[in-house]
């Protein structure tokens, strides 16, 4: 029988693939989920990746969030209280043009590879 779960802050455990000045914590993951946490330094980005099979749901505690998906910036932005929607295969970085740190807890959704690294931002359109 499968039982209910609780995990503490200080049982989150670093994922294998890290960015400098965004640090990420794993909650929960299978092989259809991974739940966790993410806190990025003030004016800091990631490098630009796609998530192919999974949406990717994220809820802002703190600071400014923002999603960037092509080559001339056009982007989406949420600050505390918001939520952000990646769709699967959506290629993007996501960041803080913020001066202060931000925090929020993200849910990837789907089945296959949770991540692909890019060599830079799609065309624009």
């Amino acid at each position: 029988m499968r039982e209910p779960q609780a995990r503490s802050r200080e049982e989150l455990f670093e994922p294998a693939l890290t960015t400098p000045g965004i640090e990420r914590r794993e909650a929960f993951a299978d092989e259809r989920v991974w739940v966790g946490t993410i806190r990025t330094d003030a004016n800091t980005w990631s490098d630009w990746h796609v998530h192919p099979g999974h949406d990717t749901y994220g809820f802002v505690t703190e600071g400014l969030v923002r999603v960037e998906f092509d080559a001339a910036g056009h982007g989406v932005e949420a600050g505390p209280g918001g939520f952000v929607l990646i769709p699967a295969g959506a290629p993007h970085r996501e960041g803080n043009p913020g001066d202060v740190p931000n925090a929020g807890v993200i849910f990837r959704v789907g089945q296959g590879p949770v991540l692909e690294p890019l060599d830079g931002p799609p065309a624009s359109s």
